[in-house]
């Protein structure tokens, strides 16, 4: 796919994830609209979701589109954990070079993650989608895919602080 094709497909499909997810509080909901919305609209894309951070060390998938993915990724461990650990956007452009890559599907050939980062700096989840081909991932997507990161955050974050004090409240009950 060529830059002018991909830019295309970013510039129709992200208006309509930021209108469908604008006013919408519950994280689910987003993590799925989001999830949904980017698989079906490339189709060399095998796999598009989130693995959630659910205590120090461990990630967990969900919501997602594609193939079944690993249910559950210690930090210290794949290129979802390296997003973690480094906090920064991932792009492996062939998986078959890469170490620490866990192979969920032997389509999957390259590999692009972006970590979801609190204001506080602990990273609360990762974005990741896989590709069936090599290469697959540039500048054009870690900008795009970075702004809608950016739209998922706040929501993020107050859902993260909702559960704190749920556990909070419940902890003295």
């Amino acid at each position: 796919m060529n830059k002018e094709e991909k830019e295309g497909i970013y510039q129709k499909i992200t208006p309509i994830i930021r209108e469908m997810i604008k006013d919408e509080r519950d994280l689910i909901s987003v993590l799925s609209t989001v999830s949904c919305e980017l698989f079906h609209a490339f189709d060399h894309w095998n796999w598009v979701g989130f693995y959630r951070r659910v205590d120090k060390q461990t990630l967990k998938v969900g919501p997602y589109q594609g193939e079944h993915g690993c249910l559950t990724i210690d930090i210290n461990r794949g290129v979802c954990g390296s997003c973690v650990r480094k906090k920064s956007i991932l792009i492996i452009n062939d998986v078959s070079k890469e170490k620490t890559h866990i192979a969920c599907s032997l389509e999957t050939q390259s590999e692009m993650v972006l970590p979801i980062i609190s204001n506080s700096g602990t990273v609360m989840a990762v974005f990741d989608i896989d590709s069936t081909q090599i290469s697959a991932f540039d500048s054009t997507d870690q900008d795009y895919l970075s702004n809608i990161v950016d739209w998922i955050r706040p929501i993020y974050e107050q859902h993260t602080i909702h559960q704190l004090e749920s556990v909070c409240v419940n902890e003295y009950a």
